[in-house]
């Protein structure tokens, strides 16, 4: 890319207008504290199901640490017992005779002990690492499927809130941070904090002087941990929000591509994503910038504690106070008194990354849906559809009224329709029968019983529903069509298809009714995507049949092919419509006009039309006036 079309290109990203991805979600900026005794406790519970795996892999870690800290011993044996004298006692054994043979010989059975030590250590690393995989990924699964399934029952003014993107981010990117505390974290700062006291006796009892020399610097590692600590927490919460943002950008611009091409919105669209980036890109770098701060003064306040080493050890070996092969040894076990503590500051941004995805993650779980069972719902059996409001009032905010004291009543296998201008409330209607909302006052029931007092899941199982917009699965047509009963036949399938005029062009499809119809139904057309939402509901026979503008996306020509298939899908099923084209309402029982959330006008198709002034009649008559001028009639 020429260098002006790039400073170009910066400058618009720089200069993009802020979008509402700038602004904080509600739930980003919670974490305050350090710590959160809660919050671990919570997140540590999906772990005591594997605590016998858990404490196998702090076992083998044991294991594996301790064969760490025998190289410093297996180089003095070395240099003092091989190099200098030559000599070596284990146990009731002497090997050598301070000759140069015997030094041979010593060095060779040292290094063969040392050997031996690191292919057992080879073999406990393998099966450590193996175990530790399977413990991590067992807890992700369940934290992800704990989640995935809270999600699942949440009511849709959670969804309203909360993009997809976000939750995505939640489920893959959070609890992925929960896992390296519960698993990689817990199981290191145990085997740290060991490790730090065995080494720290080790080294006490091979000298007293050294030892209290390195110790001066344990003030200075603590002070440089705590003067970065708010920096780490800050960083690491501000990586997620980021994280979250940038997975929005691409999640809404996947699921709006349509969108996106007709308004040609893919260079602003890509400004978008380029800032979200860049601001991700920053806020890891200034992550990494912290923790490299961290390890840095780590390493440097080691080099400082060696050269106190050098300095008094060199002069405790001229005065013959210590051997070559102890003062090696004690460098070796400096390292590995330091790499503890370095680890506990990487432990303190995991726990910091921990901390910020737990506090996402339980402020999801701790979010009750706002539509449950109550204590006490029985299920909804033996429906014969027989279905009645009263009194009912409604509005997303209780300050808003969108259904005002409505009141109607639909017999047992009789169709309703519902119309009126766009924002009437017709499809909020019917929302409420599936209690996707609660109402505010008032009663819905359904032979009497009080949707309230029925489970959800008998409550929707009964209910078979259409929408505007159908949204079809990736996988094939007849798996879509199956998803309405899951234990439904090849042949029920297709006979659903048949009933509703769709198998004419499932059959016409490359593999037919196992043609893949991928994510999105890209292959077919909006009125054929229609169509198998219709056989999808019938196949799964329910009592009642909801269609929500289902016709609306269908051509005319289609419209009248199927007709005949709603005829014979509501026969025997109570009904509710709601159309914006009247024509496929017109042999409805009852026709309910709606007009800022009130019933102005009810009665057949031939009654309303007999109103002189009636608003259905002033409908019908505008909408018969268009599709005449179109040509369509």
């Amino acid at each position: 890319m020429p260098e002006e079309e790039k400073k170009q290109t910066q400058k618009e990203v720089y200069d993009a207008p802020k979008t509402r991805r700038d602004i904080p979600f509600e739930d980003d900026n919670l974490f305050n504290k350090m710590f959160d005794a809660d919050l671990v406790k919570k997140a540590f519970a999906f772990g005591i199901p594997y605590r016998k795996t858990f404490f196998g892999a702090l076992a083998m870690l044991i294991c594996l640490a301790a064969g760490n800290l025998l190289s410093p011993w297996f180089t003095k044996l070395i240099i003092d017992e091989g190099i200098t004298s030559g000599s070596l006692k284990l146990g009731p054994f002497v090997i050598g005779d301070g000759s140069v043979h015997g030094k041979f010989l010593v060095v060779t059975v040292v290094c063969a002990m040392f050997l031996g030590v690191w292919i057992v250590r080879w073999i406990i690393n393998y099966w450590y690492s193996v175990i530790l995989t399977s413990l991590a990924q067992r807890v992700i699964n369940d934290i992800r499927l704990t989640l995935f399934s809270h999600i699942q029952y949440m009511s849709l003014t959670f969804f309203g809130k909360m993009t997809g993107g976000r939750l995505i981010s939640r489920i893959m990117g959070d609890v992925g941070a929960i896992n390296n505390l519960i698993v990689n974290g817990s199981i290191q700062l145990i085997m740290d904090i060991l490790t730090a006291v065995v080494v720290f006796v080790i080294m006490w009892n091979m000298n007293h002087t050294l030892t209290l020399w390195l110790l001066t610097m344990l003030p200075l590692v603590s002070l440089t941990t705590t003067l970065l600590r708010n920096a780490a927490r800050s960083s690491y919460r501000d990586v997620r929000r980021k994280n979250a943002a940038a997975t929005a950008v691409i999640s809404e611009n996947v699921s709006g591509v349509k969108v996106i091409k007709s308004f040609a919105r893919e260079k602003s669209n890509l400004l978008n994503y380029k800032r979200a980036n860049r601001d991700l890109r920053r806020s890891i770098m200034h992550s990494v910038v912290v923790s490299s701060i961290f390890g840095s003064s780590v390493e440097f306040l080691t080099v400082i504690g060696l050269a106190m080493v050098f300095i008094i050890g060199g002069r405790q070996i001229a005065q013959h106070q210590l051997t070559v092969g102890e003062f090696v040894a004690f460098l070796g076990y400096i390292n590995h008194f330091f790499t503890p503590i370095k680890n506990l500051g990487i432990f303190y941004n995991t726990l910091q990354a921990a901390m910020a995805g737990c506090e996402r993650i339980f402020n999801i779980l701790n979010t009750e849906p706002e539509i449950k069972d109550k204590p006490g719902a029985r299920p909804l059996e033996n429906v014969k559809g027989e279905v009645e409001y009263k009194n009912v009032v409604f509005g997303y905010d209780p300050k808003i009224t969108i259904i005002d004291n409505v009141s109607f009543r639909v017999e047992q296998g009789k169709t309703a329709a519902f119309v009126g201008s766009t924002g009437a409330g017709k499809s909020t209607i019917i929302n409420l029968l599936a209690r996707q909302y609660e109402i505010n006052s008032g009663s819905i029931t359904i032979d009497g019983n009080d949707i309230r007092d029925v489970t959800l899941d008998s409550l929707r199982s009964n209910m078979g529903v259409v929408l505007q917009d159908s949204f079809l699965f990736p996988g094939t047509i007849m798996e879509n069509i199956r998803y309405g009963r899951l234990d439904a036949t090849d042949e029920e399938c297709r006979q659903a298809a048949r009933t509703v005029g769709a198998e004419e062009f499932i059959l016409e499809m490359p593999k037919g009714y196992k043609t893949d119809v991928k994510e999105g139904a890209s292959r077919l057309s909006t009125g054929q995507k229609q169509l198998i939402s219709f056989a999808r509901a019938l196949i799964a026979d329910p009592r009642i049949l909801v269609l929500d503008e289902a016709t609306s996306s269908v051509d005319t020509q289609t419209e009248k092919l199927i007709q005949n298939a709603l005829r014979e899908l509501f026969k025997n099923r109570t009904s509710f419509v709601v159309a914006h084209r009247l024509s496929t309402i017109a042999e409805a029982d009852c026709i309910y006009v709606l007009e800022h959330g009130r019933i102005i006008e009810y009665g057949s198709h031939s009654e309303l039309m007999s109103l002189e002034n009636g608003k259905y009649r002033e409908l019908y008559q505008i909408q018969f006036e268009k599709m005449e001028k179109a040509g369509i009639l």
